[in-house]
């Protein structure tokens, strides 16, 4: 039971904001076949691709997470600074 609950603790983390975006909004947003949860705070982003798909091309999954940002946000995703992986995309935003 011990290892259930740390488990539990751990998988509620994967989803939610890092330090620097603690009281921004947040938003789940779908760009074509990607879903993600978006959580923005001044003029950062970082989205958390939160459905399942096989064999993603980085480049296809960036850009589906900068529209997301900009759809969540209403500002511009600078395509410049998106870093991150296939799960955890962040960015600046011009607003």
């Amino acid at each position: 039971m011990k290892r259930f609950a740390i488990l539990v603790v751990f998988l509620g983390a994967c989803n939610t904001p890092s330090v620097d975006q603690w009281g921004g909004q947040s938003s789940a947003q779908s760009v074509g076949a990607f879903t993600f949860t978006v959580h923005h705070r001044s003029d950062r982003a970082e989205a958390y691709r939160t459905n399942l798909a096989w064999r993603m091309n980085r480049a296809t999954v960036f850009e589906a997470a900068a529209r997301a940002m900009e759809q969540a946000s209403g500002c511009k995703a600078v395509r410049g600074s998106l870093a991150g992986d296939v799960a955890l995309i962040k960015a600046d935003l011009i607003c």
